[in-house]
């Protein structure tokens, strides 16, 4: 229940600074939220939770990003692209005082760890 509140909280939060930014985390950390239970078969939602995690999702968005552009990128350069979204969102921080990038970091990862406690949960 924490974990689920915490997450509401954040998403809510979100969605009032960047409305696009909280739908699109919304919809790839809900489905998996909502399926985590203590106990039963973990590896299928373990790796769900994996690939739901917000840096692999940023990455993944990155690769469909130059897919519809029709301009396929490899992993090299993905990477690459991917470091550099980081490093946008850490320069528009320290030099436009645009919080939401380590606001972000800071509600969301310890969302998904929550998540992977109740996951593990004995």
């Amino acid at each position: 229940l924490l974990a689920l509140l915490a997450l509401a909280l954040l998403l809510t939060c979100l969605a009032l600074l960047n409305f696009s930014l909280g739908f699109l985390l919304g919809v790839t950390l809900v489905p998996p939220a909502a399926a985590v239970r203590p106990g039963g078969n973990r590896l299928p939602l373990a790796l769900l939770l994996v690939l739901t995690t917000p840096g692999l999702s940023l990455f993944l968005a990155v690769l469909l990003e130059r897919e519809l552009l029709e301009a396929p990128a490899g992993l090299g350069e993905a990477w690459q692209r991917f470091l550099g979204a980081l490093g946008q969102g850490l320069l528009q921080e320290h030099l436009h005082g645009a919080h939401l990038s380590p606001l972000l970091a800071l509600g969301a990862y310890p969302c998904w760890l929550l998540l992977w406690n109740v996951l593990f949960w004995k």
